[in-house]
């Protein structure tokens, strides 16, 4: 489900196999979400969960719970969020805690700096070896969100450590990414504006651009093994990324880089 309230917003209902529970993530408008969810959805529905606390993100957390009470549902449904600033959050997991979700196996990946509170919420399937990784506003298809309550220390931390970590190498080419915005277009207009200039300079960037060109929604697309060969922002040592911010002789620390990445991106 998406809307177009402060940008494209993606809102995720996140099923068992069975399709008997479910978690439904960042349901920031309620009276779009609902109608486009089934009866049995809506029962299914075990946790309202945030990637972190701003508005297009968790202003749908009681009105949905409100709506699935007057629906019958008799089961308490929980509030996973990442700090009580998300509204009326009644679980705040710590940093690698695990759910299980029927037969799913999930990873509370906690990676501080586009907010404080910012989640990211990695699932597999021990059953098919599926598996994805909803993302919120830390880490876009090609991009990352903004630094509003933290630092290049920080975002380098959560995306080319905490993630990476988190989901493990043997998992990465498994690992689709399902972000909270729909941002691909710009952020692989920004990526060919500043670093990858020419084409065939990065063969994965310009598979990413022939498909975002011919597809408006990205989502659950492409991995994070994609993203490690295109995403500048899990690249701060590629020379051409050292080259866009001004780091000419690479004698920058990455979290300069970072930095000044996301200042350039924020100009666009």
């Amino acid at each position: 489900m998406r809307w177009n309230t402060g940008g494209v917003n993606y809102c995720y209902l996140l099923s068992s196999q069975d399709k008997l529970n479910s978690w439904l993530i960042d349901p920031a408008e309620s009276d779009e979400v609902i109608p486009n969810l089934t009866s049995s959805e809506r029962q299914s529905i075990k946790a309202i969960v945030n990637t972190h606390h701003h508005y297009d993100h968790s202003d749908g957390n009681m009105s949905m719970i409100n709506e699935l009470k007057q629906e019958g549902k008799r089961f308490v449904v929980k509030i996973v969020a990442g700090s009580k600033s998300s509204p009326d959050a009644t679980e705040l997991p710590e940093h690698l805690q695990h759910y299980k979700l029927g037969n799913l196996d999930i990873t509370c990946i906690r990676t501080p700096c586009h907010t404080v509170d910012s989640i990211c919420y990695h699932v597999k399937d021990p059953e098919t070896n599926e598996q994805c990784i909803f993302t919120g506003d830390t880490l876009f298809i090609g991009g990352c969100g903004r630094f509003f309550e933290g630092n290049g220390v920080q975002m380098d931390e959560a995306l080319n450590e905490r993630i990476i970590h988190g989901v493990g190498e043997p998992n990465w080419n498994l690992t689709r990414v399902y972000p909270g915005h729909e941002y691909t277009k710009s952020n692989v207009k920004f990526i060919r504006e500043y670093v990858y200039q020419e084409l065939g300079e990065n063969e994965a960037l310009d598979n990413l651009e022939k498909y975002a060109d011919k597809h408006e929604m990205t989502c659950g697309e492409f991995t994070i093994d994609d993203e490690l060969k295109y995403n500048p922002f899990m690249r701060l040592d590629d020379p051409l990324v050292r080259k866009a911010v001004g780091d000419d002789d690479s004698s920058w620390k990455r979290s300069k880089v970072m930095e000044t990445l996301r200042k350039l991106k924020n100009s666009m």
